[in-house]
C-alpha cells in the first residue's frame, strides 16, 4: 500500500518493492521509451515496460493496463507528438491522472523532442508538474537519475533516520563510518567527485562489516552503486543528484544493517 504525501512525496510499505509504468507511444519506443527502460532496470528499479511483460495473445486491457497503469506506484509519461496521436498512450493517461488526483500514484512527465507550447489541451494539467525535455541528444541518463533520486527519497520516509546528520547523532555505528560520515560533511558540495568516492567507501565498509542480506532494499542500493561507481570511473560528467542518490541508498543501507 501507498500513498501521497501533501508534499508530493510517497509513503511506501518498506517491505512492497514500488513498480515504475512506463507510459509512450509505439513510435517512440527505441528511441526513449527502451533506453529509459535499461537504465531503470540497472539501477534495480521495478519498471513495467510492455515488452519485457507481455506476450502475443495476452489481453491488453487486464494486462497493460490493470496489471501496469493501475497497479503502479509510479509512472513516467512520454510526450512527443507522437503521444497525441496515440490512442493507447491516450488511454493510459487517463488513468494516470485518475491515479494521480486519487494520490495513488507519483508521476514523471518527459518532453521528448517538444516544446511545452505544444502540449495539447487535455493534457496541459501535466505542465502544472515540475518536468524534463529530453531530445535525442541529450539521452536518458540524467532522468534516470531524477526517477531514482524521487524513489529512494520515498523508501526514506519509513525509517527513522532519513539524512545523514540524523545518523550521526545517534551515534548507533561503528566508529570508521561514523569518522567516514563525518568527512563526507566536511567536503564542499561542489567537489562530488571527493564525495562520491567517500560514499563507495562508506559503502563498501558496510557491505563487507556485515552478513549478506538478501532483501530488496539492499540489492537496490547495491545495483545503484554498481551503476553510478561504474559511470564516474569511465569519467562521464555528474551533477548533485548523483550525490544525492547515493547519499539516500547510504541512508537506506545503514537503516537495513543497524536501525532495523
Amino acid at each position: 500500500m501507498s500513498y501521497l504525501k501533501e508534499d508530493g512525496g510517497l509513503f511506501m510499505n518498506r517491505d512492497q518493492q514500488a513498480q515504475v509504468f512506463i507510459c509512450f507511444s509505439s513510435k517512440d519506443r527505441y528511441t526513449i521509451a527502451e533506453p529509459l527502460a535499461y537504465h531503470l532496470k540497472n539501477y534495480g528499479i521495478n519498471t513495467w515496460y510492455d515488452r519485457n511483460r507481455l506476450l502475443i495473445g495476452y489481453n491488453r486491457k487486464e494486462k497493460n493496463l490493470n496489471e501496469g497503469a493501475y497497479e503502479s506506484e509510479y509512472a513516467i509519461i512520454i510526450l512527443s507528438e507522437n503521444t497525441f496521436h496515440s490512442d493507447c498512450a491516450m488511454e493510459e493517461i487517463s488513468i494516470l491522472k485518475s491515479r494521480y488526483i486519487e494520490k495513488k500514484t507519483y508521476l514523471f512527465p518527459i518532453l521528448y523532442e517538444i516544446s511545452p507550447k505544444i502540449i495539447v489541451s487535455e493534457l496541459q494539467w501535466l505542465k502544472d508538474l515540475i518536468f524534463k525535455e529530453v531530445s535525442r541528444n541529450s539521452g536518458t541518463r540524467e532522468v534516470c537519475n531524477h526517477i531514482a533520486c524521487k524513489i529512494t527519497e520515498n523508501y526514506l520516509c519509513n525509517y527513522t533516520y532519513c539524512d545523514i546528520e540524523s545518523i550521526i547523532k545517534k551515534m548507533s555505528i561503528p566508529p570508521i563510518l561514523n569518522q567516514l560520515l563525518n568527512d563526507y560533511l566536511s567536503i564542499d558540495n561542489s567537489n562530488l567527485n571527493s564525495r562520491i568516492t567517500i560514499l563507495y567507501a562508506i559503502y563498501i565498509n558496510i557491505i563487507f562489516l556485515n552478513s549478506p542480506n538478501d532483501n530488496f532494499i539492499i540489492g537496490l542500493v547495491k545495483k545503484i552503486f554498481t551503476k553510478l561507481f561504474s559511470e564516474t570511473k569511465l569519467n562521464l560528467s555528474i551533477d548533485y543528484r548523483e550525490t544525492w542518490l547515493l547519499e539516500n541508498a547510504i541512508c537506506l543501507l545503514i537503516n537495513e544493517y543497524y536501525f532495523s
